[in-house]
């Protein structure tokens, strides 16, 4: 608890904006469930909120050191985890994707798991040598590297995770300092990945398609807009999340939120993100270690983009992807991985403030 204590203020906003979003997502899916699933549904998400929290005190309670030499460990596992997923039967197939596993009552997409990992891999690899940012050949090999690990991951097939960790990269790289070449190269590449996406997983080409004629499910989420108004219909009185709308509880619980709490519970979820996104920032400025720095402000960023995506996308304004609206949207997988990432990023922040920085972060 002193440890708690001695976050800095920017810390703390950051942890009143997750709760302040648990909380509305929480109501959200309870008042969204259907008939005769309220309670389920409660204690469902209530397990996978309290696994959020445990996994951020286990990542808080780590030392930075420890978490840093942890990460590749866990990266290599869990790549021969998502091996195993497809070689044999341990994963659990849904619409055409084997993504997920089921533990008990509770069903995980392990995937996820590397947006909490490779954001601490890469800021550690990029704080340890900044030199390494200079030098064609070292980026070469991790981007060999991050082919091989997300491998699995495609084959499932999960691209909104892949793409979610190439735009990670590309903030890691920025907030490092990399050069501005090495930068642009990421625009052709994540260009070209979507273009052999659509080329190889038929899904994608009719994402695609659907931004131009939007499908059913963003037409609902429009009419869910419309149905709540300024202020909403009320909590529990809404019907788009009754099976009106594909993946309500999910991906598309924006709208729901939209038809319940109307355009004021709208603006209020973004407000709390953005509120997040300027604590996070403002948390980066204040470490004093480089890897402190490069972390906090690319978990910060990584969780904004995500966030700014899923609204845009049920809005039509991009591609629909199969990407959850971080700490809201029903489910375990996304919140267990943020707030792990959240607590090794808060707790190297608070580090850096408390020990001298080792001279090769000095950079």
């Amino acid at each position: 608890m002193e440890a708690f204590k001695r976050i800095n203020p920017a810390g703390q906003g950051m942890l009143a904006c997750v709760i302040a979003l648990a909380v509305a997502g929480l109501i959200t899916a309870v008042s969204a469930a259907p008939p005769g699933e309220v309670w389920m549904v409660l204690a469902r998400q209530c397990a996978f909120l309290g696994l959020g929290v445990a996994c951020f005190l286990a990542a808080f309670s780590l030392s930075t050191d420890a978490s840093r030499r942890f990460v590749l460990p866990a990266i290599v596992v869990l790549f021969v985890f998502l091996v195993l997923m497809l070689l044999t039967g341990l994963g659990h197939t849904a619409n055409s994707a084997t993504r997920w596993v089921q533990i008990g009552p509770l069903t995980l997409q392990p995937s996820i798991l590397f947006q909490c990992f490779w954001p601490i891999a890469l800021a550690s690899w990029v704080s340890r040598d900044p030199l390494r940012l200079h030098s064609p050949k070292a980026i070469a090999k991790l981007g060999v590297f991050f082919m091989v690990m997300m491998f699995p991951v495609l084959m499932q097939p999960d691209l909104g995770s892949v793409m979610i960790l190439i735009m990670v990269s590309g903030f890691t790289f920025f907030f490092a300092g990399a050069p501005i070449r090495f930068l642009c190269v990421l625009v052709p590449v994540l260009i070209l990945f979507l273009w052999l996406a659509s080329v190889f997983f038929p899904h994608v080409s009719s994402r695609l398609s659907y931004w131009d004629e939007p499908s059913q499910q963003v037409l609902r989420g429009e009419e869910a807009f419309l149905a709540g108004g300024l202020t909403g219909v009320g909590p529990g009185n809404g019907v788009y999340g009754y099976g009106f709308i594909p993946e309500s509880g999910t991906d598309f619980i924006y709208p729901i939120v939209a038809e319940e709490w109307g355009l004021a519970g709208s603006v209020v979820i973004w407000s709390l993100f953005l509120a997040f996104t300027l604590f996070g920032f403002r948390a980066a400025r204040q470490s004093e270690s480089r890897y402190g720095i490069i972390l906090m402000a690319t978990a910060t960023l990584m969780i904004s983009f995500q966030a700014a995506y899923n609204m845009a996308m049920v809005l039509q304004l991009v591609p629909v992807k199969g990407l959850p609206l971080p700490f809201v949207s029903r489910g375990g997988s996304s919140i267990i991985a943020l707030s792990a990432l959240l607590g090794v990023a808060l707790k190297a922040v608070y580090e850096g403030r408390r020990r001298p920085t080792p001279v090769t972060e000095l950079f």
